[in-house]
């Protein structure tokens, strides 16, 4: 691989979730209990020279014990561009101080991305205005990006509109759900695909297996690994 190539590390490092969403691309719920180690993820970072893009995924990533020893780890390569966490937000009022404190330490740019979906809607009613409130605390760090991933089901204009009375329709990524995952058999929706504006990408399963670029083969082996 060319060196020189600036690419993303899509990295699943738990299937562990407090959320246990009934359409889970990743098949992860609150009695999973993998946590990628800190051996693995160096591992995976080591093995490509490239400057490179951290995408922190799960199940839910803030529930990882390794979560800023992993961050730091990348950061110190000299190859870190930029630290992406995926998260549903439920533990982010724990962690966005620590967060801001990392990007302002390291100067690495941050990006969350917040899920909102009918399923979390469920469990928290708040979550948008919780939302409004982390993306009016980020506005002090021109580096620390806060991003919703809105994923809808036909019909969930609702959710948009709760997005749009917050004023957070201008960080918001709105999309439907996708057939793979615990909704693989739902045919009314299309299947992933990542839409990407960097050279090259990789995404790994939480046990380190590389899966290049096929979602929907790391969900299958996700799932195929708390069936056992």
């Amino acid at each position: 691989m060319d060196s020189k190539k600036k690419i993303r590390q899509y990295i699943n490092i738990t299937n562990s979730c407090n959320a246990d969403c009934e359409f889970c691309c990743m098949w992860s719920s609150s009695e999973n209990n993998t946590f990628m180690s800190l051996k693995e993820f160096k591992k995976i970072i080591d093995e490509k020279d490239n400057p490179f893009e951290l995408q922190l995924e799960g199940g839910e990533p803030l529930l990882h014990k390794k979560l800023y020893s992993f961050m730091h780890y990348a950061v110190e390569t000299g190859r870190c561009l930029k630290v992406i966490i995926l998260t549903n937000g439920f533990l982010l009022d724990k962690h966005l101080y620590h967060l801001l404190d990392f990007q302002k330490k390291t100067n690495i740019p941050i990006v969350i991305k917040i899920s909102v979906n009918y399923w979390l809607y469920g469990i928290d009613n708040q979550i948008v205005q919780k939302c409004k409130k982390f993306y009016e605390l980020s506005k002090t760090n021109s580096k620390f990006h806060i991003v919703l991933n809105v994923r809808l089901r036909y019909g969930d204009d609702w959710i948009v509109k709760l997005i749009e009375d917050a004023g957070l329709e201008k960080i918001s990524n709105i999309f439907y759900l996708q057939s793979y995952g615990r909704y693989e058999n739902e045919t009314e929706y299309s299947k992933p695909i990542i839409v990407q504006n960097i050279d090259d990408w990789f995404i790994y399963a939480c046990d380190g297996t590389c899966f290049g670029k096929d979602l929907i083969a790391r969900s299958d082996y996700e799932k195929r690994r708390i069936s056992k």
